[in-house]
């Protein structure tokens, strides 16, 4: 055996497992604020083009917080701050509740916000951390850990106020949890997730064959808490406007149509065939066709890792293509989709850290295209 490999073959210690990939995504975090923020001072002055856009939203003294808002991350605090009413149903209560209940303590809606969004950002690592070393070793784990976290996708929406952090989190600790036993805290988690996205309620399929297969029944009754705290979304939207399923139909105010390009497609396919096909296609983001040959690959992959897991990824990717209304967002929801990266087994650390070389700078500067350039998911 080669002695100069041997180190990398022992289990790490406690301490360097977690800290480790926390330490470097906070740091990457903060340099990549600092570079940001630079690029974008003149004469000393911090500009974005949504501040000329929003004048007065964030609070002054406050405008570094425009690093971590544009686009759809403008929503959820004003969510928090006026409550819903159309067209933002199509954002689900789970984060805008976590920043009314923190900008309690802080006494700043955006803050806050921030504040969630780092935090469970950096608890999903350790989340995901434990989760994968229930599937490879422990050096390997670490290894998918860090290559998910610096993935741009899912580096900038866990940077950015999106709901994405809190998504992911809760997504892979229900799924841990549930490994380990503890149902209930497994469906409760699972329940938090489907009102921050909604696929996150299709982890209780796996969860209900499982049971079933084992013959534990009365468990089963567990998995009424996510599907329970949907209804009660829906009761909600139906209350307020007439419309449960609001969430989705406030999509037209949003994309033309407000319907998935996966269901474009199909209707497209089924009417006038071939034909129909191809000229619904030309329409589409070119991203859309290698998301999805991206998807096809990774989902499949995961048959090998656990086709419980499988069955999610491969229900939650469908649902994704067909439902999505933008079809460049297909990869950024696919990036959350969390046994994917179960599947990235790299035993050399050598080809991580060249990895990371190139994933961390891509990250930062996507970060900076999706503030100043264009909607980039």
């Amino acid at each position: 055996m080669d002695s100069a490999l041997t180190p990398f073959r022992r289990p790490l210690p406690k301490w360097t497992r977690f800290c480790l990939a926390i330490i470097l995504v906070a740091v990457v975090r903060i340099i990549g604020a600092l570079l940001i923020y630079q690029a974008l001072s003149v004469n000393g002055k911090f500009h974005t083009a949504w501040m000329d856009a929003n004048p007065n939203l964030i609070p002054s003294g406050w405008s570094w917080l425009w690093l971590f808002n544009a686009w759809d991350s403008l929503q959820f605090p004003r969510i928090a701050m006026s409550g819903y009413f159309q067209p933002n149903y199509v954002y689900l209560p789970g984060y805008p509740i976590l920043i009314q209940l923190v900008a309690r303590l802080t006494g700043n809606n955006w803050f806050a916000a921030f504040l969630i969004t780092q935090i469970f950002a950096l608890g999903s690592i350790v989340a995901f951390q434990l989760l994968a070393e229930q599937y490879m070793p422990t050096n390997q784990a670490l290894y998918a850990t860090l290559l998910m976290s610096f993935f741009p996708f899912v580096s900038v929406f866990t940077t950015l106020g999106y709901s994405e952090s809190v998504y992911l989190f809760s997504t892979v600790s229900a799924w841990y949890l549930y490994k380990k036993g503890k149902t209930l805290s497994s469906a409760l988690l699972l329940g938090f997730a489907s009102v921050t996205r909604i696929f996150g309620l299709l982890i209780s399929v796996p969860m209900l064959l499982d049971l079933v297969r084992r013959k534990q029944y009365r468990k089963v009754s567990s998995l009424a808490v996510p599907f329970g705290l949907v209804g009660g979304w829906l009761l909600f939207c139906y209350l307020t406007t007439g419309d449960p399923l609001v969430s989705w139909t406030d999509e037209k105010y949003w994309y033309t149509g407000g319907v998935g390009d996966g269901v474009r497609v199909i209707t497209a396919l089924l009417q006038h065939g071939l034909r129909g096909l191809i000229n619904c296609c030309a329409g589409l983001d070119p991203t859309i066709f290698w998301a999805l040959g991206l998807m096809v690959v990774l989902v499949a992959m995961t048959w090998k890792v656990d086709r419980l897991l499988w069955v999610y990824a491969a229900t939650a990717s469908i649902s994704i293509l067909i439902s999505t209304t933008y079809s460049v967002s297909v990869l950024r929801y696919f990036a959350f989709v969390f046994p994917i990266w179960l599947t990235v087994r790299v035993k050399n650390p050598s080809v991580v850290t060249i990895s990371l070389c190139i994933l961390v700078p891509i990250s930062i500067i996507v970060w900076l295209y999706a503030i100043e350039v264009t909607f980039i998911g």
